[in-house]
């Protein structure tokens, strides 16, 4: 399949794009609001709610700003590179979880020793919004130890 060909079928089947693909794809959370799909030899999500879909948009943007220091960076004027979005997307995710219920974090089979998988991502936002009132008011110094802490998957020894 060429590039392009995906692409366009790619936009056919998630005409709301997944903010958290990810962390989906990596098996380390997991989402009532997204749809699974399999195109070609790859995988993604979308999503099937508009405004499920804009508060991950904006959880995600706030994350990212108040990562910029933890990711030693200046400003974030692009798209992260693969391994920094991930460090948000999932020590992001996990940090919220920390601020009031531990127990939405299950010890996943397919993550590896000592990751927690986020069983489901409307839930903890919807969860944080309930208890702090918005996104803006969340507890980001709290939240980012976790992004800060964040070790994703080791180097294979060969």
């Amino acid at each position: 399949m060429e590039e392009d060909e995906y692409k366009s079928s790619y936009d056919e089947l998630a005409s709301i794009r997944c903010v958290f693909e990810k962390a989906l794809t990596s098996h380390q959370a997991k989402c009532t609001s997204s749809t699974h799909f399999c195109l070609a030899d790859r995988e993604g999500y979308s999503c099937a709610d508009i405004p499920s879909s804009a508060k991950c948009r904006e959880i995600l943007e706030l994350l990212r700003k108040k990562s910029v220091f933890a990711l030693k960076l200046r400003e974030i004027a692009s798209p992260l590179p693969h391994n920094m979005e991930i460090r948000v997307q999932l020590g992001g995710l996990r940090g919220l979880v920390k601020l009031f219920d531990e127990k939405m974090l299950r010890e996943s089979s397919l993550a590896h020793p000592g990751q927690e998988r986020v069983d489901d991502i409307q839930a903890v936002i919807k969860r944080a919004v309930e208890k702090y009132g918005s996104l803006h008011s969340l507890p980001y110094s709290q939240i980012i130890q976790s992004v800060v802490s964040f070790q994703g998957r080791q180097k294979r020894q060969h």
